[in-house]
């Protein structure tokens, strides 16, 4: 976990990366609050949960089996056949199934959203899947530069667009939405190519193992009700907020509080996007070692993101967003449920990376059943509030038992995962030299 290693250094390349999209979606995010105001904000979050519930049910795993076996060295020419075939046939299902079913999901859980722009937001589905496939054959195989300024690229490409189409030109949550599947088709495009080029290079070095359907397919399988489960345990608040209370200006503030809290994913998931392909390469007895010290760092680091986190979102919706005050409840009390959260996306990678991932889903499964019925009881009693507390209930519970998994697998005691040393400490005191180090090393311009 040091700039040293080359995991070090590739976890600092994605985290860097993650850092310059927070800062990003954090303009991104007080930009719509800003213009669209709690009700169009309520309507744009509930209008890209169609995509991000179509891509949670009709992946089926698959991507993470593609980084899995990219990581284990299989013929990248083979991985992204697969990914274009799987595109083609999971777009036609799922895309034709929602438009089938829009006259009952229309007037539930989608209440909020128009229903013209569902149609629109349901175009960027098979744009998303040819780059979740792409991205994660890149990661898997450890090709994260170019990767990582596709990320960035998207990320600033989308703050100019809203820029231009909501505040601009005024096209509202419609101008929102169309930025958005424009983003979708050009980020395909990009990891598309970056995967051909992979894919050349590939082809120029030793023979690969091929890879078949069936293979991807049932590890993808054993894998899928983790990535289900997971996410509608992050996403089944505003579900059952659509359903039970139906008021876009409640779900507009919620899903902005959700926004600040989820700024600083950008930490654990820099971690995990590295960490799972190189469990699923290393030996056992190294990546028994190794898990919880990536586990304790990642913790110490989120931990301290949060802290900073707090005042600063406090701060800027009081000076800058007044209409927002009723997001501050519901993002402080999500906060220690990030933390938590950290852990369970860090140790998910451990466990899976080994090719435990039906014990990922049995965990997210229970994680689940516990988010929905928490929701049940709170939100009608305590509104968004209510909604916050659920997911802090769920993620500390997802994450309890994720650690019990992992601490077995290792033969470890479950606090070795969870609480900082002085060793993480004293890394990341190193990590900040050497980074210092670095810059100071830069020529001047």
């Amino acid at each position: 976990m040091t700039l040293r290693t080359p995991f070090g250094r590739r976890v600092a390349g994605v985290f860097a990366t993650r850092v310059a999209r927070f800062a990003i979606s954090m303009a991104i995010s007080f930009l719509l609050a800003r213009i669209l105001l709690a009700e169009g904000r309520g309507q744009y979050a509930t209008l890209l949960l169609v995509p991000g519930m179509l891509m949670a049910l009709g992946q089926l795993g698959l991507p993470s089996a593609m980084s899995f076996f990219a990581g284990r060295g299989r013929s990248l020419a083979d991985l992204r056949r697969l990914g274009l075939l799987l595109t083609v046939l999971l777009s036609l299902v799922f895309v034709g199934g929602t438009l089938l079913m829009l006259p009952l999901l229309g007037p539930t859980i989608f209440a909020t959203a128009p229903r013209d722009l569902i149609i629109v937001a349901l175009a960027s589905l098979p744009f998303q899947l040819v780059a979740a496939f792409a991205g994660s054959t890149l990661i898997g195989r450890q090709r994260l530069r170019t990767y990582n300024f596709i990320l960035v690229g998207q990320s600033v490409l989308m703050l100019g667009l809203l820029i231009l189409l909501v505040g601009v030109a005024g096209l509202g949550v419609a101008g929102a939405l169309i930025a958005y599947v424009t983003v979708a088709v050009l980020a395909a495009i990009a990891t598309s190519v970056e995967l051909n080029r992979a894919v050349r290079e590939d082809a120029a070095g030793p023979a690969r193992p091929a890879i078949g359907l069936s293979q991807v397919a049932g590890y993808g399988i054993r894998i899928y009700p983790a990535s289900v489960t997971g996410y509608f345990s992050y996403r089944s608040d505003v579900l059952l907020l659509n359903a039970m209370v139906g008021d876009a200006g409640l779900i507009g503030l919620y899903t902005f509080a959700v926004s600040l809290a989820e700024l600083t994913f950008f930490i654990p998931d820099s971690v995990s996007t590295v960490f799972y392909p190189r469990i699923a390469s290393m030996e056992r007895d190294a990546a028994d070692q190794l898990a919880p010290q990536v586990s304790r760092f990642t913790v110490l680091i989120t931990a301290l993101a949060v802290v900073a986190l707090i005042p600063a979102a406090y701060l800027a919706v009081l000076v800058l967003l007044p209409d927002f005050v009723g997001s501050i409840a519901p993002f402080l009390v999500l906060m220690p449920g990030i933390v938590a959260l950290s852990i369970s996306k860090v140790l998910a990678g451990y466990i899976g990376g080994l090719g435990l991932p039906l014990s990922v889903a049995w965990a997210s499964g229970a994680n689940l059943v516990i988010n929905i019925v928490a929701n049940l009881l709170l939100i009608p009693p305590l509104g968004i509030i209510g909604a916050a507390l659920a997911s802090l209930i769920s993620y500390t519970a997802h994450a309890a038992m994720l650690v019990i998994v992992a601490a077995r697998l290792s033969r470890r005691r479950p606090l070795d995962y969870v609480i900082p040393t002085r060793a993480e400490v004293g890394r990341l005191g190193d990590g900040v030299r050497e980074l210092r180090d670095r810059v100071r090393r830069q020529p001047a311009t």
